[in-house]
């Protein structure tokens, strides 16, 4: 009896795992002159990534224009087709799976989310990232906005925004937004009255 309770509680763990999945922005802090290049992860380690980044106009000298070569939600992969699920092994890879643009991703962080969350964050991702106009700083959409609407998706979902604003929204820097995530969060914790909802975050570097 102790075994076959034991072998069902081991079934039910394996058929929840993957249902929770995560939120990685990972930086290049190196790109656009120092200001950073900023995408988003969304998944986890057991069913893999989905990789959205707004990547320019093509054209180093052209920071407004049409929106050029963005990855819109790719599934990422390895040489041979098949999913990578070890997260910086998705990040290294991430630098290399679109072969028009190339990226040097040494910084993550990384947050927790559920599946439904996960869904409108792709979905807000996505959205952003398939803009057909790409601006540096507005009109048109940047690698930044892709950050924020995932960021703002969550917030929303767990209704920590204020008069539908996320924290954040006027920082136009990509690299200064991801050094300051932490600050978001707890801006955004802030509006929890009951404590339910609140966003933890987790940051690791390479």
């Amino acid at each position: 009896m102790k075994l076959i309770t034991t072998l069902i509680l081991l079934m039910l763990a394996v058929a929840g795992m993957g249902k929770s999945t995560d939120i990685i922005f990972i930086l290049d802090s190196c790109a656009a002159f120092g200001n950073g290049h900023i995408a988003v992860l969304i998944g986890n380690e057991n069913t893999g990534w989905h990789y959205v980044s707004i990547n320019g106009t093509g054209s180093m000298a052209k920071p407004w224009g049409i929106n050029t070569n963005a990855d819109t939600g790719i599934v990422i992969t390895d040489e041979a087709g098949l999913r990578i699920r070890g997260l910086k092994r998705a990040i290294r890879r991430a630098c290399e799976i679109n072969p028009n643009e190339r990226h040097r991703y040494r910084q993550f962080k990384r947050i927790k989310t559920t599946a439904e969350e996960d869904s409108a964050v792709l979905s807000a991702a996505k959205n952003t990232a398939s803009s057909i106009v790409y601006g540096i700083i507005g009109p048109g959409q940047s690698c930044i906005d892709v950050a924020q609407s995932a960021f703002s998706a969550l917030v929303k979902k767990r209704r920590l925004d204020k008069r539908g604003n996320a924290p954040g929204r006027t920082d136009l820097i990509p690299k200064r937004w991801f050094r300051k995530i932490e600050l978001r969060i707890k801006i955004a914790n802030r509006r929890s009255r009951d404590g339910k909802g609140k966003i933890s975050e987790i940051s690791e570097n390479y």
